[in-house]
């Protein structure tokens, strides 16, 4: 008894660690701090590239919500998410935005990606 005790102990350990390891589906806000007239803005300048490895940059205007559809090397690739409030054609998520460092957005729960 005590080994199926243990045995499933692990299993469930080894779950949990697998799904945690991963950042693909989860929701991202870039990391930002109030200005002066009480609107958030960026807290640094954040860079979108190509490629995870490109040095090809520009620099993020949109301080939204993104969701992530791949990663690699601190890097995660950026998708836009549907946004309710604007009209038919401009409502409609999933373009990809671009290549961005993981370190320069703050994970938020999925509800705030929708």
């Amino acid at each position: 008894m005590k080994k199926i005790f243990i045995i499933a102990a692990i299993s469930i350990f080894s779950a949990v660690n697998a799904y945690a390891a991963g950042h693909v589906g989860q929701c991202v806000f870039p990391k930002k701090k109030p200005a002066k007239n009480g609107n958030l803005e960026f807290k640094k300048p954040i860079q979108i590239y190509t490629a995870p490895n490109s040095t090809e940059s520009q620099t993020l205007k949109t301080l939204s919500s993104f969701t992530i559809k791949a990663e690699a090397n601190g890097f995660i690739q950026l998708v836009t998410v549907p946004d309710e409030d604007k009209p038919a054609p401009e409502k409609n998520g999933g373009k990809v935005v671009g290549w961005a460092k993981l370190s320069d957005f703050e994970l938020q729960d999925l509800r705030n990606c929708n």
